[in-house]
Formats: structure tokens, C-alpha cells, sequence
């Protein structure tokens, strides 16, 4: 009797499915490939059928975490009959209930390892690939912007790539929190994450053409909610 052969990209599912539980329970960079191989059931030769690297299956999970989340914000981001600065907001702030839904401040916390120098190619590829996804809706909404009256700039495209550089860049300050010692550190490191937070916020404010305190941010409870997450 034949045995029965899983459909390539149901295999590949699985192997993700795997790979991110192995990286959850110890971390990436104490998850070895040999070690995937053992937790996955799957020949060498036949892992790379799938992934060429440890690191492409790294790029692959995030390839598919963003998916889920653009296929979560978009209806925010398209939401018929509405201004572009609430779409916006909107977006903001859905974006901070997918994540916890989704169970992303584990993921953060699994990945970590990802913000260190040695890994700093792979972490510029992840965050170039989220960019690429979310460039075309962020351009578009601005555009919109632009032409309702609400956004003052002659560049969409680039705002929404510095809105998206701010993002990025906080994670030195996550891992600040990650890394902090003991609780007093840890409320001093959420305090340094609220402020950069607030400073992201007034920037894009300006580069918006709008007033200070128009586009929402995430306030000390939901960061501490995400930290406590991220690092227990």
C-alpha cells in the first residue's frame, strides 16, 4: 500500500507550525538545524526541499505572520466611507489588538536573538519584507490623505516608510526591557519605550501636516501588557 504524500504547501505549513513552537519554548538562536531536523521528523535533504536555510524558514514565518496581519488591518485600512486620518487610527490601533491576538509579543520574545549585531542581516531582511507588504496600503491611504485635505506631503510613499522606520527602530528599546535586570530597570525601560512611543507620534503628526496629539500611539498600560508578554 502506498503511503500517502501531504501536498507541498500543507507540509511546508506544518514545518513552520513546528519550527515556531521549537523557537517559542527555547529561543532562535538555541534552536540548532540539526535540531530542527529532530523536533520536524524530516531528512536534511528534504528540509531544504522547503528551506534553503535556517534562515529562510526564519523569513518564511514572517512572511506568513505578516500576511495574517495585512489580511487582519486591511478592511481597517479600506474601511469605505470613512477620512483617512480615522483609517489611519484605526489601523494604529488594530494593529496592537492583532498582534496580541495573534500571540506576537511571544513571537518577539522567541526571536530576540534576531536583534543582536550577528544576526543584523536577517533582521534587515524581515523588517524590508514587512516594509514591502504594507508600503502600497500606507502610500495609498496617505495619497487619500492628501487629497481629502487632511495630510500635507508631497511624499506618501516616503511618509509611510519613515511611519514604518519608527516601528522598526524601538527595538532597542524592547530589548531594553528584555534585558533589564530586575523590576525597577524594567519600569525604567517601559518609561524609555512610552517616551519613544510619544516621540514616534508627534513625528508623524508633523510629517503629516497635522497637529501634535492627532494620530494615536499605544499608552503605558498596553506596552506593559505587551512587555509583560514578551519578557514575564
Amino acid at each position: 500500500m502506498r503511503r500517502a504524500v501531504k501536498p507541498r504547501e500543507i507540509r511546508r505549513a506544518e514545518l513552520l507550525d513546528q519550527a515556531l513552537a521549537l523557537f517559542l519554548e527555547r529561543g532562535y538562536d538555541n534552536v540548532s538545524l540539526n535540531e530542527l531536523l529532530a523536533a520536524t521528523g524530516i531528512p536534511k535533504g528534504a528540509f531544504y526541499h522547503y528551506f534553503p536555510s535556517k534562515d529562510a524558514l526564519v523569513v518564511a514565518l514572517a512572511e506568513r505572520s505578516a500576511d495574517a496581519a495585512l489580511e487582519a488591518l486591511r478592511p481597517v485600512f479600506d474601511q469605505p466611507g470613512t477620512g483617512a486620518l480615522e483609517r489611519l487610527n484605526g489601523g494604529l490601533a488594530a494593529s496592537y489588538d492583532v498582534k496580541m491576538a495573534t500571540g506576537a509579543p511571544e513571537q518577539i520574545a522567541a526571536m530576540t536573538a534576531l536583534f543582536a549585531p550577528h544576526n543584523r542581516g536577517l533582521f534587515a531582511k524581515l523588517v524590508e519584507m514587512w516594509e514591502d507588504l504594507f508600503r502600497p496600503v500606507l502610500t495609498q491611504l496617505i495619497s487619500d490623505g492628501v487629497d481629502e485635505g487632511v495630510f500635507n506631503t508631497f511624499d506618501p510613499e516616503g511618509v509611510g516608510d519613515m511611519i514604518q522606520g519608527f516601528a522598526a527602530s524601538l527595538r532597542r528599546n524592547l530589548m531594553q526591557v528584555v534585558d533589564a535586570p530586575d523590576a525597577k530597570a524594567r519600569r525604567r525601560a517601559i518609561d524609555d519605550c512610552v517616551k519613544r512611543i510619544k516621540l514616534h507620534g508627534i513625528a508623524t503628526d508633523r510629517i503629516l501636516g497635522l497637529p501634535d496629539g492627532s494620530t494615536v500611539v499605544l499608552d503605558r498600560k498596553q506596552i506593559a501588557a505587551m512587555v509583560a508578554r514578551i519578557s514575564p
